[in-house]
């Protein structure tokens, strides 16, 4: 092996391991604080109006509410299980991992104060969110979950998302007082983060790989080729299934390939990838699931190769 591509590599992983480490520590943290004390009363709270103001407001309540794609999918659930509206409660799942303000600073922090990368970063979620919660916002809930399975049962412990979290904590803990819910929180803290550092590192061997060993002429025909750039970086998203608060990070590092494909990376790994797309055709019945994984990926797709052919975004 050529020493000097082993050295680049072990420089590009080693170092989107360590930017994107606190990043990941701070979103495990916040995730097991709101799953132990907060819980999902706010969005219900806030979700009792029209399909307009229902898809508004679950774009925006990862700002309050934030989850992490991994355990958003049995507390969108839950949600709907509570009575909160498909146009609040889809919006929600499918826009807050990203619409969330660790996963928008982590963000800015990847491509050095780029406030453009993180605009455009969370209007390209809203966009494919919006218009799934519309499809699917006058569904009624019988016709949107499947009534028996086992992720249902497994719902009120783990994300049933093959990742090993324990995203739904008892929220117990806040009637009992701060003190008694710490532990649990250091503990959700630590598992949800050794679990998605697995797929951070993942993420990070990619990207190296990427740049220190595929033959630049190949490199080359992919990323100087929009048509080719978007649809394969979209693939990577789905493939290495990072996390939301760390997946910046790999596509900085990933700069030879054009913003717009850039963007499709950031935007579609935390709505579609292979620990999501398990739980959706789990929990949702079999129509609204393919809604769910297809519209988005397509409305992507067209949204990244319109602004890279426009030029709105280089």
């Amino acid at each position: 092996m050529d020493q000097s591509a082993f050295s680049i590599f072990a420089a590009i992983v080693s170092s989107i391991v360590l930017e994107a480490s606190p990043f990941l520590l701070l979103g495990s943290l916040l995730s097991a604080v709101l799953a132990v004390y907060v819980g999902d009363g706010a969005l219900t709270r806030l979700s009792r109006r029209g399909l307009p103001a229902q898809i508004g407001m679950g774009l925006v309540a990862g700002l309050i509410l934030p989850t992490c794609e991994c355990g958003v999918v049995p507390v969108t659930r839950r949600l709907l299980n509570k009575g909160v509206p498909p146009g609040a409660a889809v919006s929600f799942m499918l826009a807050a991992p990203v619409v969330n303000p660790v996963c928008l600073a982590a963000t800015w922090v990847a491509f050095q104060g780029d406030w453009r990368m993180v605009a455009w970063r969370a209007a390209l979620v809203m966009v494919p969110a919006a218009a799934v919660a519309w499809v699917l916002g006058g569904t009624q809930r019988a016709d949107l979950l499947r009534p028996t399975l086992a992720m249902a049962n497994q719902s009120d412990n783990g994300c049933g998302c093959a990742c090993g979290h324990e995203h739904e904590a008892q929220h117990d803990h806040g009637r009992h007082g701060f003190l008694r819910g710490l532990p649990e929180v250091l503990r959700l803290t630590g598992l949800e983060f050794l679990d998605m550092a697995l797929f951070l590192i993942a993420g990070a061997l990619a990207a190296g790989a990427f740049k220190a060993f595929l033959p630049q002429s190949w490199l080359g025909l992919v990323s100087g080729n929009l048509w080719l750039a978007v649809p394969a970086l979209m693939l990577l998203a789905v493939l290495i299934s990072i996390c939301s608060e760390a997946d910046a990070f790999v596509a900085a590092s990933l700069s030879m390939f054009p913003r717009p494909a850039l963007l499709a990376f950031l935007t579609l790994g935390p709505m579609l990838d292979l620990k999501l797309m398990p739980a959706f055709l789990s929990v949702f019945k079999r129509r609204p699931a393919l809604v769910v994984i297809t519209l988005p990926a397509l409305t992507i797709f067209v949204l990244c190769i319109s602004l890279g052919l426009t030029g709105v975004i280089r």
